[in-house]
Formats: C-alpha cells, sequence, structure tokens
C-alpha cells in the first residue's frame, strides 16, 4: 500500500519525543517503531496523544488493520496505554469515539488525570478531533452555535500552539468563545487575532493571552484592519 503525499495529513509539529528504551529495545520491529513514532507526533508532555487509526495509517503507509495490529503489540510490549472510559469513571458518550493513547516513556507511567488528556486535542489531526456536542453548553443553545463555539475554541488553541508552542485548555475557553460566536466572530478572525496577539504578548514577555484577552483586545482591532 502507497500513499500519495496529499493523502498524508498537514503535520505543523516539527519534533517529537521518542521513549529511549524502544530505541534500545532490539526486540521492536521496524514497522511496530514506526507506528510508536507517529503516536509521538501528537503527544503531550504526558504522553497523551488523540491520533485516529486513518490518520496513522496515512503517516505509516499500511492499511488500518495493519496499525490496529501493531497498537495491540505496543500495548502488550509497554510502550502504549489505551485509555479507556472507565479509567476516568465516565460514560462513552462523553469520552467521545476517537482514540486516545498513552505513549509510556517509562515503563508502568502513572495513568495521565482527564485534564491532562484534554490538554492533548491541541496536537490531535484536524479530522480525529471530536464532533461538537449537541447538550454541552445546557438546552436552549442552537446546533448552530455550539458548533460555531467549538470551531471558534479549535481556531484560538491552535494558533496559540503554533505561536508559542503552550497550549491551553479546551474547557476553559469555551465559554469565552460561544460570546464570540453570539457576537459573529469567524475561525479566520478568532486565528489572526490569536496569532497577533501571542506575538504582541511574546515581545513583552506577557505569557499566553486566554481567549477572553483575545476577545477583549485582538478580535476587534483585527476586525477594524479586515477588509
Amino acid at each position: 500500500m502507497t500513499k500519495s503525499h496529499s493523502d498524508v495529513p498537514e503535520i505543523k509539529r516539527q519534533w517529537s519525543i521518542l521513549p529511549v528504551r524502544a530505541l534500545l529495545d532490539r526486540g521492536l520491529k521496524e514497522r511496530e517503531f514506526r507506528t510508536l513514532a507517529a503516536l509521538c507526533i501528537f503527544t503531550n508532555s504526558y504522553g497523551v496523544c488523540w491520533p485516529g487509526v486513518t490518520t496513522l495509517s496515512a503517516i505509516i503507509d499500511c492499511d488500518k488493520a495493519t496499525v490496529s495490529r501493531v497498537l495491540n503489540r505496543l500495548v502488550s510490549k509497554g510502550y502504549v496505554r489505551k485509555l479507556k472510559p472507565s479509567d476516568y469513571q465516565m460514560e462513552f458518550a462523553k469520552f467521545g469515539k476517537i482514540s486516545r493513547y498513552q505513549v509510556l516513556y517509562e515503563a508502568g507511567a502513572p495513568l495521565p488525570s482527564w485534564e491532562e488528556v484534554q490538554s492533548a486535542i491541541v496536537l490531535a489531526p484536524v479530522e480525529d478531533q471530536p464532533e461538537p456536542r449537541i447538550n454541552d453548553m445546557g438546552s436552549g443553545v442552537s446546533d448552530a452555535l455550539v458548533s460555531l463555539s467549538h470551531s471558534l475554541t479549535h481556531a484560538y488553541l491552535r494558533a496559540v500552539q503554533r505561536r508559542t508552542g503552550q497550549t491551553r485548555r479546551f474547557d476553559n475557553e469555551i465559554n469565552h468563545a460561544r460570546r464570540l460566536a453570539e457576537q459573529g466572530a469567524t475561525v479566520d478572525q478568532v486565528t489572526a487575532a490569536t496569532e497577533a496577539l501571542c506575538l504582541a504578548y511574546l515581545a513583552e514577555r506577557r505569557g499566553i493571552p486566554s481567549l477572553a484577552d483575545v476577545a477583549r483586545q485582538g478580535v476587534t482591532e483585527t476586525n477594524e484592519r479586515l477588509p
């Protein structure tokens, strides 16, 4: 199976961290090592990653069934942990359909907290990110507003990661995104405003702007400059 270059998902990250013990493991097969390396493209600092089997298949250049088998072997060899809803006493519907993995840089590494799992979403490929949940903002909120709020939040998170290399929690920003959605903000406006404010904050050594900062300053100023 040979993938064309256009089939491989865009990867903005230019580096990843691999477990040294995997490099030294002479019993680890080439495809197992490549699959582990593909997972590491998307890990956060806790080893958590969200790539789907389709994404991994495109990167490794093999079919999805093979990827699933290799992932199971990496689990049995102690390099990967599959995270399950039962790990967090959570219903499957709330946990979502996208598989979550933890690369174990150290054998027997502790289970990540739910907050640490959620922080990995900013590194997940777009096609592997969970769909917006219709009821996660309460009754009376339209599906269109929920969808736009999620899109604006992800636009902010990606812009922060792209400009600063840092991550922000989705749950901390969604309410600000809803207010922006109600005001008619677009993904392009939030992206441009977030990137501009991140660069300004970095120049002033002020840390990372929140989406509230972007909503209060960046989007308004960016809107005035947009045609």
